[in-house]
């Protein structure tokens, strides 16, 4: 990348970075880290918290919208345990999860550009040390794939994926009289993970009616209007994929109001839940703009599933309180009926959410569940009493969140633990404090922490501390220029070891916003109020003095490549010279034998001149017509 786009693209980078940083407000707060600056994962507040009663594991979520979108790993306490924010660049990753792939755990999640109701991406398979090795695509001539279901199936052999399909579509009954009408088909594929190659693919279109929506055109805020291509119409809106061990599909459709079990043979509808043709009649059951169905047991007689009833689609509203709900459907009588509720543990009775939010029912028969819009989560005993509830952020906020799940996950991180030491004074008098981050290591019981006034050492041992949360912290009396740390395991093993860091000690105009422990962060400034300002002198000798290009008189006019530095260049030149030195010294005496002709002189003076380009001085040069005096900068020279 030239090296002008590079740093506007930093540039960019840190204004988006700057903006987020100032959403850490009430009602959307974020961690600060000393090590991990960079993440602004949200807090988690805890209405309910009984840690003895929780189930055992971490949680799984991706906020987005005004927060850092991605995915993000917790424990039972809101201890941030992995932010995957950024990781794969500015896109959502709705609903990170484990799953089982080639024989071993797997975090697996849905990565893409968000629009309203759908989204377009592929679905990414990390290792336990967080890195992608697999990405799975829709197959066939359809569009990317849809953010609203991307599970791999037991086994790790295929994937199953919701594809929202725009189609042209003849909507006069409708009242789209004067144009072609647009409609959106509800695709969804099971895939070979390994070739991307359709195993199984059904479309809505094929076999639904759009006549039995209880959406219609330009109705809602992702009902689209059909009239034009950017806004067809989503009669169907398909949000989850199951699949059970005869081959058959259990889906779940919004703007039907209804589950359907479809044929893994022939993708006929074996039946409906629900909606406007109903195959059972309903006892004590009524959902709407549902989510997440699933199944939980199945015979011959008797089918059990689960679902999040959303009961509202921000216009219409069908109970007072979204739920999750288990539902029993008896294939005798043809009835079905609700067999328990989960409300959240609000005050006023539970929480109404328009979109979004799933269901869990973990192993221990504990359920999970995401509440959507309102990015809020709660676990539940069996018999319903919640004995967690957590909260990413406030309605207000506008942060909002597809699905959590609850899993046990181990993870080490290929990434080297994060370390950051700082002295107020650089004295013994404040001593010196560590702070120390491993993003995503869920095996660190304690580290320990070594010192020295020399970046080679000789190293000393200073101290030691059980881990604490994301980023554990000790404060010791002695003070050293250079720190490392190192992660231990419950036995004591050595699992990897942090970067050797230089301490921060503040400036003296600095030190009166510092106390034993850091500095203060930067007050926001006052309405109107403007800070001017003005680049230091240094003076010879100073930090950023360096006798091989006299920075003191030169500064950057144009940035180097990224991680470029002098060294790094002039020790593979050097070595280049010498090469083609040599080569140009054989050449010329071989020619020398038998005449040198025109070509070969030209050879001859081309061979002396990049030596002459790439020798030390050569390079030192190349170097500085990219830097401007800073006398001339001050005359505008």
């Amino acid at each position: 990348m030239p090296s002008f786009l590079l740093a506007v693209a930093l540039l960019l980078l840190s204004f988006i970075a700057s903006a987020r940083a100032d959403l850490n407000n009430d009602t959307s707060p974020t961690f600060f880290f000393h090590s991990r600056p960079e993440i602004h994962a949200p807090i988690i507040q805890f209405d309910v918290l009984w840690p003895d009663f929780v189930s055992p594991g971490y949680i799984f979520l991706s906020p987005y919208r005004n927060v850092d979108p991605g995915p993000y790993i917790y424990d039972n306490y809101g201890n941030l345990v992995w932010s995957g924010a950024g990781l794969m660049g500015p896109m959502v990753g709705h609903a990170p999860r484990v799953c089982d792939y080639q024989g071993e755990d797997h975090l697996c999640f849905y990565q893409g550009e968000q629009y309203q109701g759908f989204a377009r991406g592929h679905g990414m398979i990390m290792n336990n040390e967080y890195r992608v090795i697999k990405t799975v695509e829709s197959g066939g001539s359809t569009a990317q794939a849809d953010m609203h279901e991307f599970r791999v199936l037991p086994g790790g052999k295929t994937a199953l994926m919701t594809v929202y399909q725009t189609r042209q579509y003849d909507l006069a009954d409708f009242g789209i009289e004067r144009g072609m009408g647009w409609i959106v088909d509800s695709v969804f594929q099971e895939v070979d993970i390994e070739t991307n190659d359709v195993v199984f693919e059904w479309r809505a279109m094929d076999h639904v009616s759009p006549s039995f929506s209880y959406t219609l055109p330009g109705t809602t805020d992702t009902s689209g209007d059909g009239r034009s291509r950017n806004s067809p119409w989503d009669y169907f809106h398909i949000n989850s994929i199951d699949k059970n061990d005869d081959g058959d599909y259990l889906i779940s459709s919004r703007h039907m109001a209804a589950v359907y079990k479809i044929s893994g043979e022939d993708g006929h509808v074996i039946w409906e839940l629900n909606g406007a043709n109903p195959s059972f009649h309903n006892l004590n059951l009524h959902f709407s703009s549902q989510h997440h169905a699933r199944w939980l047991k199945e015979n011959s007689t008797h089918t059990v599933l689960s679902l999040f009833d959303n009961a509202s689609n921000h216009y219409n509203t069908t109970n007072p309180w979204s739920r999750g709900m288990s539902i029993a459907i008896n294939h005798v009588d043809r009835t079905a009926s609700m067999l328990q509720e989960w409300l959240a543990p609000e005050a006023a009775g539970g929480l109404l959410s328009g979109s979004q939010g799933n269901m869990q029912v973990l192993k221990d028969g504990h359920v999970m569940i995401g509440w959507g819009n309102n990015p809020f989560f709660s676990e539940h005993l069996p018999t319903g009493e919640a004995v967690m509830y957590g909260k990413l952020a406030q309605p207000e906020s506008g942060v909002v969140n597809y699905r959590v799940y609850k899993f046990e996950w181990s993870g080490t991180p290929r990434d080297s633990p994060a370390l950051w030491t700082y002295s107020r004074t650089g004295t013994s008098v404040a001593g010196m404090v560590f702070y120390v981050s491993w993003n995503g290591a869920t095996e660190v019981q304690s580290w320990q922490f070594y010192a020295a006034n020399d970046a080679s050492g000789p190293w000393e041992f200073v101290g030691n501390a059980t881990k604490r949360g994301f980023e554990t912290r000790l404060r010791i009396e002695t003070v050293k220029s250079y720190a490392f740390a190192e992660a231990l395991d419950e036995h004591g093993n050595v699992l990897r070891r942090s970067a050797v860091t230089k301490t921060f000690v503040p400036s003296a105009g600095l030190m009166p916003s510092c106390d034993d422990w850091s500095c203060q962060q930067h007050p926001a400034l006052a309405e109107g109020e403007v800070i001017e300002a003005h680049a230091p002198f240094v003076a010879n000798g100073g930090a950023n003095w360096n006798t091989g290009l006299n920075s003191v008189n030169y500064y950057m006019r144009q940035p180097m490549s990224m991680g470029a530095s002098i060294a790094s260049i002039a020790g593979p030149l050097g070595v280049g010279v010498a090469v083609v030195a040599l080569l140009a010294l054989c050449l010329y005496k071989h020619r020398a034998m038998r005449g040198m002709s025109g070509w070969q002189r030209s050879l001859q003076q081309r061979a002396v001149g990049l030596q002459e380009v790439l020798s030390p001085d050569g390079v030192r040069q190349r170097l500085l017509r990219q830097y401007k005096r800073v006398g001339d900068a001050e005359t505008g020279l």
